[in-house]
């Protein structure tokens, strides 16, 4: 969980607890890769859009809730290894990319706005993982965690087939999928940079 999300933690676990509990013959692995297929069919059919998008936020709880599961059911099965750690962060890259290449390449996305918050995904994330392989612990503070960002996802996808129109700024398009964007580009790149800072701070 990401900082703003931490204090919703226990309440998240009485609801993840059992759920997890119900896919205990599955590989924390297996998991993983579901999560995976889930995130790339959201991306794709946020792409299609319209009524579409109602699909596309079907797989997106899918796939937050597999994403939740993997971790917790390699613990409850004591089934955590650097291959799983490794997999699982890889994948959730891939994951982030599917779905926000889904949303720019869409009637309601702008493709520069998509590639300015896939670099602030990316980078909070490689900050986050590179203050761990500096020897430091892994760094998950800011305003622009994964759990934050994939709550954010599934509201702003259910606003947008709610409400799909847009207004305009200076003969510029903006509705719900591009400022989501803007936000993700905006918030990812000041928590790269404070996690950056904390790193450079904390290294002798």
């Amino acid at each position: 969980m990401s900082m703003v999300l931490d204090s919703y933690r226990k309440s998240a676990d009485k609801i993840i607890d059992p759920l997890s509990r119900l896919f205990l013959k599955f590989r924390p692995n297996t998991i993983t890769i579901l999560s995976l297929i889930f995130a790339l069919m959201a991306g794709i059919f946020y792409y299609l859009s319209h009524f579409y998008l109602i699909i596309s936020f079907i797989f997106l709880l899918f796939s937050s809730l597999f994403d939740a599961l993997d971790g917790k059911i390699a613990r409850i099965k004591n089934l955590q290894s650097l291959k799983g750690d490794l997999m699982d962060h890889t994948f959730d890259r891939y994951s982030d990319i599917f779905i926000i290449t889904g949303m720019m390449l869409s009637f309601y996305g702008n493709i520069y706005l998509g590639l300015f918050a896939i670099i602030g995904i990316l980078m909070t994330s490689y900050m986050g993982t590179q203050s761990q392989a500096l020897g430091l612990k892994r760094n998950y503070s800011g305003i622009a965690g994964r759990a934050d960002r994939l709550v954010l996802i599934i509201i702003f996808t259910l606003i947008q087939f709610l409400v799909p129109g847009y207004f305009l700024i200076h003969g510029i398009k903006i509705d719900a999928t591009d400022i989501l964007l803007i936000w993700f580009g905006v918030a990812g790149n000041i928590t790269a940079v404070t996690r950056f800072i904390d790193a450079y701070k904390n290294l002798n």
